[in-house]
């Protein structure tokens, strides 16, 4: 029996770890392949809280350097993030079987680079960046992934953090102090020591060590590297500045470590820009058959449609021909339709008339107070009429305060009536001193009230203040 997530069907296991196991998946909306994570909710409400709202900051990550987050299911007990499937293989079975050149090494670290400076625009940080959570595409590039125990930085409130893997862990965290993006940085140093000599620099016995991560610096990497590896003085710098203990003295940020990493790369022979992928290709996990959709001519798949009309009524074939459109044509006529019928629908609102009131505007300027010139209270009502005009459309002046000519309005045609009841009726006051002013402006329909308020200056021109008068009154309605 098939097995569901949600509207998602599960095909197979990909990988099972401490933080959740990893399936294969299948849209079949959409008709793609997706990588499912499942793992446990935590126990009490706000950690569960917590969680789903950090998965929605790291969903937002827009990047091709980043694996995409695109649903979050949950449950009682299970949370599912629904994430882009990538064909390829991790960066750790890689580094199992592969010792990468210097060129792969600088493509890996200056993609990841890249994925952490989005997570920190973001305010994100990662907190378990090992070579288990970067993946090798198939077309050469590296993908950061599983964002799990990542956390917001925004807020400030990151004064705890869960314990990542032990080979991603920097002093700080494994101190359980706070932590900001520069934990990320050490992250990256330390999975670049890794890949150019195949140690991680704070292991002994393949344990970590507490006291080298803590107190004694790594090995240097010239002693490591075997000897027809060449490391430019700039890399080995920065690598250097990254495995330091306190934050304070690691890079702020990756701008300077990809700028490295760029300008390693362009001193490299051309042709190892495609090293990644020429030596990653080997070690790319088999596709079973049965995870393959059929390949279908792209043309007949998207447009064929069946060459035989029904008979029948005109309404009949009509009734076939919407039957057999795509679903993207079908959307694209029902978009087609829906705005018609809202331009139609605007059109015939805006030529219903506004019965509309202007109360006597209250206007109150200290003998202190200074202001540009021209601004009266008629010229304040006609700028907050003009402006209701352009909201509402037809509008009709009830009473005298308002019209133009004074003694009746016209507004767009429309005749005048003195006894009609208005549907809207409008107040407006200006209280001035010094050289500020507060320009308020109210509206009362249907028993509803509401009201906004503007702040102008004396030094400003008349054109900034009627800006300020017709900005305040759109807001009514917004």
């Amino acid at each position: 029996m098939d097995k569901f997530v949600g509207p998602y069907r599960i095909l197979r296991l990909i990988n099972q770890g401490g933080q959740g196991s990893v399936y294969l998946g299948y849209d079949k909306r959409l008709h793609r392949r997706v990588a499912i994570k499942i793992c446990r909710m935590p126990a009490t409400r706000v950690a569960r809280k917590e969680l789903l709202r950090e998965a929605r900051v790291v969903a937002s990550i827009q990047s091709p350097k980043v694996v995409q987050i695109h649903d979050v299911i949950e449950s009682g007990a299970h949370l599912a993030m629904v994430m882009e499937y990538v064909p390829g293989c991790s960066l750790e079975d890689f580094l199992v079987q592969v010792r990468p050149s210097l060129a792969s090494v600088l493509t890996v670290g200056a993609d990841v680079a890249g994925a952490l400076a989005l997570a920190r625009q973001n305010h994100i940080v990662h907190g378990d960046l090992k070579a288990a959570n970067v993946l090798i595409t198939e077309s050469g590039r590296a993908k950061l992934t599983d964002f799990g125990i990542s956390r917001s930085t925004a807020d400030g409130r990151s004064s705890r953090w869960a314990a990542g893997s032990h080979c991603a862990l920097s002093p700080e965290q494994f101190l359980g102090k706070p932590l900001d993006e520069r934990s990320d940085l050490f992250a990256l140093g330390s999975l670049l020591y890794q890949m150019l000599c195949g140690e991680k620099p704070f292991f002994t016995n393949g344990q970590i060590d507490p006291e080298r991560l803590l107190r004694r610096p790594a090995r240097p990497l010239l002693e490591r590297v075997t000897g027809d590896v060449e490391l430019p003085d700039r890399l080995l710098d920065v690598i250097s500045e990254l495995l330091e203990k306190d934050p304070q003295n690691r890079p702020a940020n990756t701008r300077r470590v990809r700028q490295v990493f760029r300008t390693v790369l362009r001193s490299l022979p051309v042709s190892a820009g495609i090293s990644l992928l020429r030596e990653a290709a080997p070690c790319f996990r088999s596709e079973s058959p049965e995870d393959i959709l059929p390949l279908i001519p792209e043309d007949l798949g998207q447009l064929g449609r069946s060459a035989l009309l029904p008979s029948g009524t005109l309404v009949a074939k009509i009734w076939y021909w919407l039957k057999t459109l795509r679903g993207p044509t079908r959307a694209a006529l029902a978009a087609t339709v829906f705005a018609i019928t809202t331009v139609l629908w605007v059109i015939a609102s805006r030529n219903t008339v506004t019965p509309l009131r202007f109360e006597q505007p209250q206007i109150t300027i200290a003998a202190d107070a200074v202001v540009p010139g021209g601004i009266t209270s008629r010229w304040l009502v006609m700028e907050v009429r003009q402006a209701l005009i352009d909201q509402l459309g037809h509008v009709r002046i009830v009473g005298p305060i308002g019209a133009y000519p004074l003694r009746v309005f016209y507004a767009r045609g429309e005749p005048y009536n003195w006894n009609e009841v208005p549907e809207l009726s409008i107040e407006i006051s200006l209280r001035c001193v010094e050289n500020l002013c507060a320009f308020a402006v109210s509206r009362e329909q249907a028993g509803d009230r509401s009201s906004r308020q503007g702040m102008l200056l004396a030094h400003m021109s008349t054109q900034e203040w009627a800006d300020i008068v017709r900005d305040t009154t759109l807001d009514l309605y917004r």
